[in-house]
């Protein structure tokens, strides 16, 4: 290989790693793992937490990743790491992937034993799915591990199928999958594919979104349309962020991404952030050249509760 090259690729790869290091925002813990609900059923579940005074923890879960109803809720409770008992409940949709409705979602209360001390950080127990109108949804067991013992996991399993590989020859896409770095990826970051839509919730009439390149900068364009009228018009994604603010006229708000230029890696990675006063969303575009995906923004309002009558 060319050294000129082999160089630049190495200064690439160190600045992604570094870029990609100060996105991530830290927690105490990462878990993950699967839901299994009573009708023998699994689904992938990943929380992220904090521990705060009095063992308050608060945080986010992640149910279905990569999945067509991956969603991210906030997460509160409380973990002893003494008795190692640890509770917590799901509330409030941070977004969805999903076509239900918000009163149709299944929010879990959760209460097991969390060994947060050892290599394994292995949480187990029992929960219960509640609707909002706390009706009950679901039941089932919560089993997760830390994602570093994961991560461990995976390299070895990378490892012996790179042997079996050279003996017996395996799919490359197989072997691109479990390649420790793309299998995890998919679990660490949230993503959005050309067709995609993704609704995300938020109490403010006005938000701010930052869009970059996430990945080596090569020359993507794209073009972002709020309701069908655009906002911005053939902009080129650098690293350097670009901030627009969107007035929230609609209760649900179209924010349309259209990749008009794909770049020399021929796929789209632009980064969009959004904020609003009490949140903020990170998505990651993955947009084949003329293909387009969809964040439908859609306005809550902060729930008061009423006055009791005389």
């Amino acid at each position: 290989m060319d050294m000129k090259l082999n160089k630049y690729l190495i200064i690439c790869f160190f600045t992604f790693l570094n870029l990609n290091a100060q996105e991530t925002k830290q927690f105490d813990y990462e878990l993950l793992g699967a839901v299994m609900l009573d009708e023998n059923q699994l689904i992938s579940y990943k929380i992220q937490f904090n521990v705060e005074a009095n063992n308050f923890i608060q945080g986010y879960s992640l149910t279905d990743l990569d999945g067509e109803n991956e969603t991210k809720s906030y997460i509160r409770g409380y973990y002893d790491e003494k008795t190692e008992n640890i509770k917590f409940k799901e509330s409030d949709i941070l977004y969805t992937k999903s076509k239900f409705l918000p009163e149709e979602f299944c929010f879990i209360s959760f209460e097991g034993t969390f060994k947060g001390d050892t290599k394994k950080k292995l949480l187990e127990g029992k929960f219960v799915g509640i609707y909002d109108d706390k009706d009950t949804c679901a039941t089932g067991n919560i089993k997760l591990v830390g994602t570093k013992f994961v991560e461990k996991k995976v390299k070895k399993i990378y490892k012996k199928v790179k042997k079996i590989d050279k003996v017996k020859k395996i799919d490359s896409t197989v072997i691109a999958e479990l390649k420790p770095e793309n299998f995890l990826k998919k679990f660490s970051e949230t993503n959005i594919k050309s067709g995609e839509k993704v609704s995300v919730f938020v109490y403010s009439n006005k938000i701010d979104v930052d869009i970059w390149d996430y990945g080596i900068e090569d020359g993507d364009i794209i073009t972002i349309l709020q309701n069908d009228k655009p906002v911005l018009e053939n902009f080129k994604v650098t690293r350097k962020k670009k901030r627009i603010t969107l007035n929230l006229d609609e209760k649900e708000n179209a924010f349309k991404i259209i990749t008009v230029n794909s770049g020399k890696l021929k796929t789209n990675t632009t980064k969009l952030k959004l904020y609003d006063f009490r949140r903020e969303y990170e998505v990651v575009a993955n947009l084949e050249e003329g293909k387009a995906a969809i964040i439908n923004i859609v306005k809550l309002t902060v729930k008061t509760s009423s006055p009791k009558k005389q």
